[in-house]
């Protein structure tokens, strides 16, 4: 914090004093005060765990008082306190009519919130990850009866069902370019835009030298990749799996339902909660989920040029995943960044279980009772 922020707010605001253990911001509560620490210590806490101390020296309130919202965390004194509470109304009238001192203010409140934000709680936020990462990786949605039957190569006809997981997933797969743009265009952060771009190159069959090294040594040949887009490589696999050309033009409602709804959540939500259904509900889980079809893919004694989309997602995902939780990282340093994070996951793992509801009953009947199968949204 600058001089001139410092004493724009000792100026305005009252000093007050506060004996340890008194709860100066409650957290969900609106109120845009904002407070310089003048001696003592504070605990910032979320959902009642203490996830950060602030010394004397430091402003803290400045998330609500930037963005105008409810509180996203209690503040409560460690020790005893002096301290100087500052109204938004009457600081920024204070500042008004002297703009490069306002601008300073506002650019130093908003390197101290982007700090407060994103310093001290690293612990909560990577311990919120794993959990729903590993939360994300062990639902039905990954792990579903029709992916383990597909796995042991106990369907009734393995072709039958390969050559219809092929001609309906297409339908989905075939526009993840569009939801990598969906996702993008909403981030605010430069440098998550340009990492998330670079997945974007990957779906167009563009490689790093390293990635290349990486996927020849699990078999993955650079002719089979190199320059080809991903929608194409599963287009291959269609082909490879029995697919006729003419009943790739148009998607069952199945599929239209569970695309719609899934960028409807990519464009419609939050951020986060975008961010947790691209990242944490779909490529966290992907290389896992992809792993089932590897061995029922040999039913097909196709070349494995033909169906290397599934061992080129299985390893280059990994990747995509680590992309997307940098990202989300940054959105849940807040409760309600977590909440929708956590949102978009479950409603992303959700539609994917409902769709593998609909695939393993046409399975097993071969697609002569579609007429009961709808999906379980």
């Amino acid at each position: 914090m600058n001089k001139k922020a410092t004493q724009a707010i000792l100026e305005v605001g009252t000093r007050r004093e506060a004996p340890a253990g008194t709860t100066l911001i409650e957290e969900g509560v609106f109120d845009e005060t904002l407070f310089y620490l003048e001696s003592g210590s504070v605990e910032i806490l979320r959902g009642g765990e203490v996830v950060d101390t602030i010394s004397a020296g430091d402003v803290f309130g400045e998330v609500a008082f930037v963005e105008r919202r409810a509180r996203t965390a209690t503040v409560r004194t460690a020790e005893d306190c002096a301290y100087v509470a500052a109204e938004r109304p009457d600081l920024l009238r204070s500042l008004a009519d002297d703009a490069e001192t306002l601008f300073d203010f506002v650019q130093a409140i908003e390197s101290r919130r982007s700090a407060h934000m994103h310093s001290g709680s690293d612990q909560e936020v990577d311990a919120f990850l794993a959990q729903v990462a590993d939360e994300a990786t062990s639902h039905r949605a990954v792990h579903h009866p029709y992916l383990l039957a597909l796995r042991d190569r106990s369907l009734p006809d393995m072709k039958w069902a390969l050559a219809d997981f092929a001609r309906q997933y297409l339908g989905y797969s075939s526009h993840f370019p569009r939801y990598l743009t969906s996702v993008i265009g909403r981030l605010e952060v430069p440098e998550h835009r340009a990492a998330l771009m670079e997945n974007l190159t990957e779906e167009s069959g563009i490689y790093e030298s390293e990635e290349m090294e990486e996927l020849a040594e699990i078999g993955v040949e650079q002719e089979w990749i190199d320059g080809i887009p991903h929608p194409v490589l599963f287009r291959r696999f269609c082909i490879a799996a029995g697919v006729e050309q003419d009943s790739l033009t148009e998607d069952a409602v199945e599929v239209v339902c569970w695309r719609e709804m899934f960028l409807s959540i990519l464009s419609g939500g939050s951020t986060a909660e975008a961010l947790g259904a691209l990242g944490l509900g779909t490529e966290n889980v992907v290389s896992t989920m992809y792993q089932h079809f590897l061995p029922a893919l040999e039913v097909l004694e196709a070349p494995p040029s033909e169906t290397v989309f599934f061992p080129l997602h299985a390893a280059v995902d990994d990747h995509h995943q680590e992309t997307l939780m940098d990202i989300s990282r940054h959105y849940a340093a807040t409760a309600e960044g977590r909440r929708d994070l956590l949102k978009g996951m479950r409603k992303a793992l959700s539609l994917r279980a409902g769709f593998w509801d609909w695939l393993h009953t046409r399975a097993l009947t071969q697609g002569k009772c579609d007429e009961g199968a709808t999906l379980m949204f």
